[in-house]
C-alpha cells in the first residue's frame, strides 16, 4: 500500500523551533495506545531511524517517517500548525478516517 500524507512546512519549522529538532533529524510518526477515558489511540512522533519499509516524507529538512503498519491511521492525512496557539499549534486532521 502506498501512503498520502501532506506536512505543511509551517508544521515541521515549527517543530523545529518548539520541540528542538534540527534539519536531517528523522521523525517517526505513529499511533500510541492508552488507558481508559483517553479514547484509546493518540497520534505520537519521536526521533528515531529510517527502516528499510518506511514511506519518507521531507519537508523542510526534516525526515518524517511511517511505519507499513501505521498507514492506514496516516493515509490521506494532514499535519497542520496554526500559528496563533503557538507550541500548541498542532493539529492531525483526516477526512478518510470521519465518519
Amino acid at each position: 500500500m502506498s501512503i498520502t500524507l501532506e506536512i505543511e512546512p509551517a508544521f515541521s519549522l515549527a517543530y523545529q523551533r518548539y520541540a528542538g529538532f534540527s534539519p536531517g533529524d528523522t521523525l517517526r510518526l505513529y499511533v500510541r495506545t492508552s488507558g481508559p477515558g483517553t479514547g484509546g489511540l493518540f497520534y505520537a512522533i519521536e526521533k528515531d531511524e529510517q527502516m528499510e519499509d518506511d514511506a519518507l516524507f521531507e519537508v523542510e529538512g526534516l525526515r518524517f517517517v511511517i511505519r507499513p503498519g501505521d498507514f492506514w491511521y496516516f493515509h490521506g492525512g494532514k499535519l497542520h500548525y496554526n500559528p496563533q496557539y503557538g507550541e500548541y499549534g498542532f493539529s492531525f486532521t483526516n477526512p478518510l478516517l470521519e465518519g
